[in-house]
């Protein structure tokens, strides 16, 4: 596939790479000449240097045979002229970041006009997902949903006193239910077998069926907090959009925010959140608002380092549930070494989005864990795919690959090697991104008649 990718800031760059590392035919193009060199060192595409909206550097970068047009700069209105554009050479799909919500519900600018088939808005994914990881037992450190619902997945870190530390999987009674779906260990995976034993400070994705998630409480040694209070710092939009959906779903919300017009602003348009002008670094201030008994804090100003320091400080005081926004990946590590429950990054939460959109056809949902690293989709098998009717103990699949679950109309099964997957069954995997192109052939139910 040819995929047109306008903006190689973070998001831009993580979904080139993806894409790249699938083998597909991916021309970025960016403004600036010293990302332009960056990526062309690092990644197998083609790079322009130019304005994305502009006609003649579009057609330059092969719009008249291009399957895909993504435009994520930084400036909605070029998103929005690139996928104008797009339409009128005909391109199948067309991708747009908007982070202006007015966009978004102007009658005059609907999607269709403006020839756009996806929007993603960073922000409201993101306050989406920390709503989500708020819900969740304190050392969740991520949360995604699939099969509508019906069967989630959780990472999470074995600490002292998890019940299952110490201990060989095939000795550990998992319910039929849940699956332990990989484990990362000093930044290592893997899929693991039975005789793989479970040490303290590895990180494990575990599936679970919504109706038992009373065995992620029993591997936790915790209990769901039950979130009736948050303290948020930083009056970005990412803070604003957290504390309306926390507000609907009547948890109370206080934000700190150290700017006096935009705290006057916020407040309007947050009666329910108590808005406070203050700086959010004070640990004085902190006491005063009630740090120590509050059941859940985020961190979402604009500076990963202030959400890393106030977020451990956070912990220290003895909130039970802190969750910071880190926009540099590399911090992540850091963070969940030194004990921040979960981190956030809407760099990663877009790319799952847009990634997700991109594959729609075998593939209905997509979640990138661990900076990238590997997969986790949702795939449909079709009659003609190479994976159904046999035993998977007998499916060659890649190597760092799992099948985690199979949803068969209403019923949800967690495999075992006896068990196989039918035409029309939706299937969950987990894979390295760069085996996920291997994994997806397994599925695809035309091109292999």
């Amino acid at each position: 596939m040819k995929v047109i990718i306008i903006g190689a800031g973070k998001v831009g760059s993580q979904i080139a790479q993806t894409l790249s590392a699938e083998n597909h035919d991916v021309t970025i193009i960016d403004k600036r000449e010293d990302i332009r060199q960056d990526l062309d060192n690092n990644l197998d595409i083609m790079t322009i240097v130019g304005n994305g909206a502009n006609v003649r550097i579009l057609e330059q970068a092969g719009i008249r045979e291009a399957d895909m047009l993504i435009a994520v700069t930084r400036i909605d209105e070029v998103n929005m002229i690139a996928c104008m554009t797009a339409k009128q050479f005909n391109v199948a799909k067309k991708i747009a970041r908007i982070r202006n919500t007015e966009y978004m519900y102007s009658n005059s600018l609907s999607k269709e006009k403006l020839g756009i088939d996806f929007v993603i808005n960073p922000e409201r994914a993101t306050a989406k997902e920390i709503v989500k990881l708020l819900k969740t037992p304190t050392n969740v450190s991520e949360a995604q949903d699939f099969a509508g619902g019906r069967l989630s997945l959780f990472g999470l870190k074995i600490e002292e006193g998890c019940r299952c530390a110490n201990q060989k999987i095939k000795d550990i009674h998992f319910g039929l239910n849940t699956l332990l779906a990989s484990i990362y260990r000093e930044d290592k995976l893997i899929i693991p077998s039975g005789d793989d034993e479970l040490l303290i400070d590895d990180k494990v994705y575990v599936l679970i069926k919504k109706e038992n998630y009373t065995d992620l409480e029993l591997i936790c040694n915790q209990k769901s907090c039950a979130m009736q209070n948050v303290l948020i710092l930083g009056g970005s939009d990412i803070g604003v959009q957290t504390a309306s959906l926390l507000n609907k779903i009547g948890i109370k919300t206080k934000l700190i925010e150290v700017n006096k017009q935009k705290c006057e602003k916020i407040a309007e348009l947050l009666p329910q959140t108590l808005v406070i002008n203050g700086d959010g670094t004070n640990i004085d201030l902190l006491k005063e608002e009630g740090i120590a008994t509050i059941d859940g804090f985020v961190a979402v100003t604009g500076y990963d380092e202030e959400n890393l320091l106030v977020s451990l400080l956070a912990k220290h005081l003895g909130t039970k549930k802190v969750i910071a926004k880190i926009s540099r990946t590399n911090y992540i590590p850091i963070l969940e070494k030194i004990g921040i429950n979960a981190v956030v990054n809407p760099r990663l939460t877009t790319a799952s989005a847009i990634l997700s959109f991109l594959r729609r056809g075998e593939m209905i949902s997509l979640t990138l864990l661990k900076e990238g690293e590997t997969e986790v989709a949702e795939l449909i098998a079709h009659k003609n795919s190479k994976i159904i009717d046999k035993p998977l103990k007998t499916v060659d699949l890649p190597r760092n690959a799992i099948i985690g679950a199979i949803i068969r109309e209403d019923k949800v099964i967690i495999p075992h090697g006896e068990d196989f997957i039918m035409e029309g069954d939706k299937v969950i995997v987990f894979t390295k991104t760069a085996e996920m192109k291997q994994l997806e052939q397994l599925f695809d139910g035309w091109r292999h008649k």
